[in-house]
């Protein structure tokens, strides 16, 4: 279909000519869509893929987009809802189409309306959630939407220990056309309980008549139903397994966290790291309406506020200092800026290797040795470069007491330098330690913290040494 010389069509590719095609069509979307051409939009978005549909979003302003998910048909809405990306959500479930997609969540599987909805902001989640025939399930869930249950898929393929190879073999092609993928193969007992799991090979690689209590692997990788999807993330990793069952108290099985589900665990805490680096709620979103931006951003702003303010207070208790020499003021922000660069640098490898490993190689003191001593190294480095800069203006610009200023701030550096590397590894492991997302230390607080201290140590020093 062509609209004034332009294909209501959605290519494939990543070419730059496929993407100026998509751009155009997107265009004229939305002239069409503002302009209230419903026939028109709908006899060509039901010839697209409902993938290509998706895609389509991003491209148009918020407001079409949703205007054009009102009018499509509840066949096409239900196929897009199946596979709408997270990233999309907050555009989607706006008040205009909510009382669709709350018609249409009810037709939803239990999974596919669980992953649409622990993705949103929990008050409008639970809403939407009453119009599905399990309903109380579902809000069970959301409430406690960072457990492993809330992640992981139901109607996991499992086979019993009483059975033979041929047997499971048999159930699996009788049930073919409701199995999606086959992800894992885990064996349950008579009460439903774990005892083991298989891979594909040992289907294919053993006799038909052979009992499945022979073949089957001892000890499957298994989480209570409440843990945090954090630590079955940290389990899959140390484990090297692609596949977690959950359990519930009498270690029966409830279902599994497969690989699609552990990378979108990965994705959601990645997406939460960067926003918490940030000094930014993590239900932020780039579709935030006003007073959502002041809600999530004004708390943070906030704290950096007081953080600034504490600050301020130790300068002004610094200010016969200052009233003696001036020139001390023209350092402040070289010892901040250093600071917190410092600490940046030695908490960001310690996040790191925190959310890789869940621990510290090696282990903490080795760690923090490390990190001391490689941050004395630098700070001496450091010292000697502002030194030998601040040397060489003093023989250009008259400053009185050279000898002792080139001191006191290459003390400076060397000294801030070493605190800021110590509390950029402290921090972030005393926060995991205390069940609190290491990344927070990347914002507002550490930054703060190293600021209050460069200040401290920079007025400390030149007391003794200049003035």
């Amino acid at each position: 279909m062509a609209e004034n010389g332009t294909s209501l069509e959605w290519r494939r590719g990543d070419s730059a000519e496929v993407a100026a095609a998509n751009a155009a069509t997107a265009r004229r979307l939305d002239e069409l869509i503002s302009a209230g051409e419903r026939e028109r939009v709908v006899a060509a978005l039901e010839t697209w893929a409902p993938s290509d549909i998706l895609d389509c979003f991003l491209a148009l302003r918020t407001k079409n987009a949703q205007k054009m998910l009102r009018w499509l048909s509840d066949d096409l809405s239900l196929r897009v809802l199946s596979e709408v990306d997270p990233r999309f959500n907050h555009a989607l479930f706006a008040e205009a189409t909510r009382a669709k997609f709350a018609k249409l969540l009810g037709r939803l599987t239990l999974d596919r309306a669980k992953r649409l909805l622990v993705t949103l902001p929990t008050r409008l989640a639970l809403e939407l959630a009453d119009s599905h025939p399990q309903a109380e399930r579902l809000r069970e869930i959301l409430v406690d939407n960072d457990s492993a249950e809330a992640a992981m898929k139901h109607g996991a393929v499992v086979a019993r220990d009483t059975e033979t190879v041929h047997d499971v073999i048999e159930d699996i092609r009788r049930r073919s056309d409701r199995i999606e993928r086959i992800d894992s193969l885990h064996v349950v007992d008579a009460e439903g309980r774990l005892v083991g799991y298989m891979k594909l090979r040992d289907l294919i690689l053993n006799h038909g008549r052979t009992p499945v209590s022979e073949v089957m692997r001892r000890d499957p990788p298994a989480v209570a139903r409440d843990t945090d999807q954090e630590d079955v993330l940290d389990l899959a990793k140390a484990q090297g397994e692609t596949v977690i069952a959950v359990v519930d108290e009498a270690h029966r099985l409830l279902g599994v966290i497969a690989p699609r589900e552990l990378t979108e665990i990965a994705r959601r805490e990645a997406r939460e790291d960067i926003m918490l680096m940030g000094s930014v709620s993590p239900e932020s979103t780039g579709f935030d309406s006003p007073g959502q931006i002041v809600r999530r951003r004004l708390p943070w702003l906030l704290t950096g506020l007081a953080g600034a303010l504490v600050t301020a207070l130790v300068v002004g208790a610094y200010e016969e200092t200052l009233t003696q020499a001036a020139i001390l003021a023209s350092f402040i922000p070289v010892v901040s800026a250093t600071a917190g660069n410092a600490s940046m640098q030695a908490s960001t490898v310690t996040i790191q290797a925190l959310s890789e490993h869940g621990k510290l190689t090696g282990g903490f003191a080795a760690r923090l040795g490390r990190e001391v001593a490689g941050a004395a190294m630098n700070g001496v480095a450091m010292g000697l470069a502002v030194g030998l800069l601040l040397f060489a203006v003093s023989f250009a610009v008259p400053i009185e007491r050279a000898p002792a200023l080139v001191a006191t701030v290459a003390m400076s550096q060397v000294l801030v330098i070493l605190v800021a590397g110590t509390v950029g590894t402290i921090v972030p492991v005393a926060l995991a330690r205390a069940k609190v997302d290491p990344a927070v230390a990347m914002g507002i607080f550490i930054l703060t913290l190293n600021d209050v201290a460069g200040v401290l140590i920079l007025f400390a020093i030149a007391t003794q040494l200049y003035l």
